[in-house]
């Protein structure tokens, strides 16, 4: 290749990183922002048109459980600091969300693990200080089971996730949520009209772009993830109010 052919290359080369930076930092723009407490985000007002806005219960029990399990050790971490929201229509249908984790709430047991998970060799909390979830459609959703008291839906979680400022497609299978119309008994748990999500997802480190020599060693490429989000009617700076 001539001199002139390299160049024309390393700009090419050049213009296209930087459009693909711009489209993450796009991409990562879109999110919406959390609310003025923290405890929630803003729901967009075109998601929120679609139907019934249940908002994610941070602080309680654990929302997010994570498990690495490598040839030479095995690291289980969680959070409860997951804050969202998801919105369902009339007919019962999960038709929009979107949740946050921010990074340094991600707890192993050992505070010296923690900061190097959200340190730069990592995570990078400084820079991509939350892991976002967008959901874009709920596919083959269907009734698995239904009471006076609540009903159960399964079917496929398909999305986003955006996690060390890289954004990937996701599709979780056999995702349920749960519908439970405000009672007495759902009022042990939260005021308002509930609704619980489970889901379980495997993450690959290096597609997201994180990279350390002991990858595959002490820590699993691939980490598995079980997700339990209890929503309600009543956003969570509410809960308790009189």
């Amino acid at each position: 290749m001539s001199g002139r052919g390299r160049m024309i290359g390393r700009v090419l080369g050049v213009l296209a990183v930087a459009v693909l930076g711009v489209g993450a930092a796009q991409a990562q723009d879109e999110a919406a922002p959390r609310s003025a407490s923290g405890q929630s985000l803003v729901v967009p007002s075109a998601d929120a048109s679609k139907g019934t806005v249940y908002h994610a219960l941070p602080g309680r029990t654990r929302q997010i459980y994570f498990e690495s399990n490598a040839p030479l050790e095995k690291i289980k971490g969680q959070s409860n600091q997951a804050v969202g929201y998801a919105v369902v229509d009339g007919s019962g249908r999960l038709v929009a969300g979107q949740w946050r984790l921010a990074v340094r709430s991600l707890k192993t047991g050992i505070e010296l693990r923690d900061e190097h998970l959200a340190g730069a060799d990592w995570l990078d909390a400084k820079l991509h200080p939350d892991i976002i979830v967008r959901l874009e459609r709920f596919e083959d959703g269907r009734v698995v089971k239904r009471t006076d008291a609540f009903t159960t839906y399964e079917g496929v979680f398909v999305g986003t996730l955006t996690l060390h400022g890289q954004t990937r497609p996701i599709r979780l299978e056999r995702t349920r949520y749960t519908i439970m119309p405000a009672s007495e008994k759902t009022r042990a748990v939260a005021q308002g009209d509930l609704l619980a999500i489970r889901a379980k997802m495997r993450v690959t480190l290096s597609e997201f772009g994180v990279s350390h020599p002991v990858i595959g060693q002490k820590v699993a490429d691939t980490v598995s993830i079980d997700v339990n989000l209890v929503h309600s009617t009543v956003p969570p700076e509410r809960q308790g109010a009189r």
